[in-house]
């Protein structure tokens, strides 16, 4: 519960407008000027009265002034802000800074089912954990049979406190409802493949599959952007992809090594004529004329350089169940080939630093999640401290042994 400060202090006395204690003026209006404890910490809270007669703004401060003095919590007197209008303010947000924004719209209709347009005010953490429960009951939309999972549940509730945290940005809410609200305890994948597993994968892998496999293996690039690579981002001369900030989830620009072995692979896809070039092709200025190009040619977005049918790929899940399933691999996604890819490079003895310039993480807690340590890696770790151990008994007995000769 939040008690009301001292009413003592500098503020009871006359400021250079010459008002009464707790009652100031600045170029908005007046406004009531106090503090209060809140969690154990003196906030100082100011609640704007507008451009008011001086007889007015007297006459609110004595109303509050017995809320005061039984340390009641003053709150401005204007309309409730409803769950429906924060809603829409964090959707202008994430369409114009995130690239999560259909995402985010999709947990918006499950939020707006739940909550309603309540007031802001109105939400509690016992409110949001009601969510949570009815949430898991429910299961996905389009999956109902398929549990939810805490992951899931903390996507949820990441989002739930980005729109609070907005709406008290905004000034649709005094503080935040919801900020006791906890996540769960994450649980993090370990799963990676061994160079067998991984094999039989490539083994199983449809022809427009595989090298979108070995990509992600060999680099630890994103899902959505590897499906999202043009051949203008591929520089075969100096051997890297380039990523510019828009391409890249974190909105950073950075470059990924291409190895001869992958360079081999994206050599082997045909590239066939980008639908920019048609109008040159109609202006005959390319060599091959408009009129000689089939229907399908007509039709094909090939800046891309993974495709399907001529067109841009928003998804392999398919294809890769399908392939995980013919080559006998349980448990395994295709976000966990970059697992692979970060575990593989640090085994051989990358730097964490460069790992993380070619991943994209930015920051080393996320990173590590992507790290396994396995059996092999703590074998070794004993094997060589084993080895410290026999180098340093020995050096000890030898010095001990010459002592004794001298």
């Amino acid at each position: 519960m939040l008690q009301l400060g001292t009413l003592g202090g500098s503020m009871a006395k006359p400021n250079v407008h010459g008002l009464p204690q707790h009652l100031r003026k600045d170029e908005a209006g007046y406004f009531l000027d106090y503090f209060v404890q809140e969690k154990g910490l003196k906030k100082r809270k100011r609640v704007r009265l507008g451009q008011i007669p001086l007889t007015q703004a007297k006459r609110i401060l004595a109303q509050n002034m017995g809320d005061m003095a039984e340390q009641k919590y003053l709150a401005p007197d204007k309309p409730k802000v409803g769950f429906f209008q924060a809603v829409d303010s964090y959707l202008a947000y994430s369409k114009a800074r995130k690239k999560s924004y259909l995402r985010d719209t999709y947990r918006m209709k499950w939020f707006k089912e739940f909550f309603g347009d309540r007031p802001l005010d109105s939400f509690s953490s016992d409110l949001v954990e009601a969510y949570l429960v009815r949430r898991r009951e429910k299961g996905h939309r389009n999956r109902p049979d398929k549990v939810v999972s805490d992951a899931t549940l903390n996507l949820d509730i990441a989002i739930l406190k980005a729109l609070m945290h907005r709406a008290v940005l905004n000034r649709m809410i005094e503080w935040d409802p919801i900020q006791g609200v906890k996540k769960f305890k994450p649980f993090f994948r370990n799963r990676t493949l061994d160079p067998e597993e991984y094999q039989k994968l490539l083994e199983n892998c449809s022809g427009h599959l595989k090298p979108i496999v070995g990509l992600a293996y060999l680099t630890a690039m994103r899902c959505g952007e590897i499906l999202k690579l043009r051949w203008d981002q591929v520089d075969f001369k100096n051997g890297v992809i380039v990523l510019e900030a828009e391409d890249t989830k974190t909105q950073e620009r950075r470059e990924i090594p291409l190895m001869e072995e992958m360079q081999e692979l994206l050599k082997q896809i045909p590239q066939t004529l980008p639908c920019c070039d048609i109008g040159k092709h109609q202006k005959g200025e390319l060599g091959k004329p408009f009129s000689d190009l089939t229907d399908k040619e007509k039709r094909l977005d090939n800046s891309y350089v993974f495709t399907w049918r001529g067109h841009s790929m928003e998804s392999v899940k398919t294809a890769f169940r399908r392939a995980c399933r013919n080559a006998g691999i349980e448990n395994f996604k295709f976000h966990d080939l970059r697992h692979c890819a970060i575990t593989n490079l640090r085994k051989a003895g990358v730097s964490d630093s460069v790992i993380m310039s070619i991943s994209g993480h930015k920051t080393h807690a996320v990173f590590r999640k992507y790290d396994r340590v396995d059996r092999e890696d703590r074998r070794a770790a004993l094997r060589k401290a084993t080895d410290f151990n026999d180098r340093n008994m020995t050096g000890a007995a030898k010095k001990k042994n010459e002592q004794v000769t001298a």
